[in-house]
């Protein structure tokens, strides 16, 4: 049997650098997270010491050699406090379908005011319109800032960064992890996860819970922890992580 390199930590390794595309991460990840950690004045074996991988990794990361799983690299940007948003592809816009209302010919109108409110010009009946500019709080489906690692894929749902808090829709294909089984993840916060559809797996310290469609799970995230769908069907999932701190990661 051989042996693993002397300087692998927990974490160390990964996974092979990976191609750009749909729900991939894009080329150049690397040199944008060594500009962010030499902008902050973080030395690679500091760096290297807060996500608990080796240094030599970090440098892989950084040069394009490597890729770490999406948890890692969730931790490693978590550190540095920065965005993704500029690396990670958006999916198609759906703006051009058609709304469920307008495909059965049923013509929209304003909701009027809450029961018991003063009626207000502001609420005069006017055609339904959906806001699509910048400042529009949706989040459109086809449209979502996406990190696509390890069979897991990670969306942002929130229209624009929130300062303190992450509020993600989670896919873990069959077989998908958020690290491997020796190299559990831990950074700030506290996360809050919601099985939609099949299930997961969360493993929290030493402690394993199988989670099934409807169930929810909560603990803090300097917690070690890993997430996995060892199941032949995709897991969908919402998950929360509030108090990460710095910009969110997607």
């Amino acid at each position: 049997m051989s042996q693993e390199p002397a300087e692998r930590k927990r974490g160390s390794v990964d996974g092979p650098a990976q191609p750009t595309g749909p729900g991939a991460p894009l080329l150049g990840v690397g040199q944008q997270l060594r500009r962010a950690r030499l902008a902050t004045g973080v030395s690679v074996r500091e760096m290297a010491r807060r996500v608990d991988v080796s240094p030599s990794f970090i440098s892989q990361v950084e040069l394009g050699k490597t890729m770490p799983s999406v948890g890692t690299l969730y931790a490693i940007a978590s550190e540095l406090g920065v965005s993704l948003d500029g690396l990670m592809p958006a999916g198609e816009s759906l703006a051009s379908e058609p709304s469920v209302a307008e495909a059965a010919g049923e013509p929209g109108a304003d909701a009027g005011p809450p029961d018991g409110a003063t009626p207000h010009p502001a609420w005069a009946a006017r055609p339904f319109t959906t806001i699509t500019d910048a400042n529009s709080p949706v989040q459109r489906a086809g449209s979502r800032h996406e990190l696509g690692i390890g069979g897991a894929v990670w969306g942002r749902l929130t229209s624009d960064h929130d300062p303190a808090n992450d509020f993600l829709h989670v896919q873990y294909k069959p077989g998908g992890e958020s690290c491997p089984p020796d190299q559990l993840i831990h950074h700030r916060g506290r996360e809050y996860g919601y099985i939609i559809s099949g299930r997961l797996n969360v493993q929290v310290g030493f402690d394993h819970y199988e989670l099934n469609a409807g169930d929810s799970i909560n603990f803090e995230s300097m917690t070690p922890h890993r997430l996995s769908n060892p199941y032949d069907v995709n897991s969908y999932s919402i998950w929360i992580v509030v108090g990460r701190g710095g910009t969110p990661v997607l």
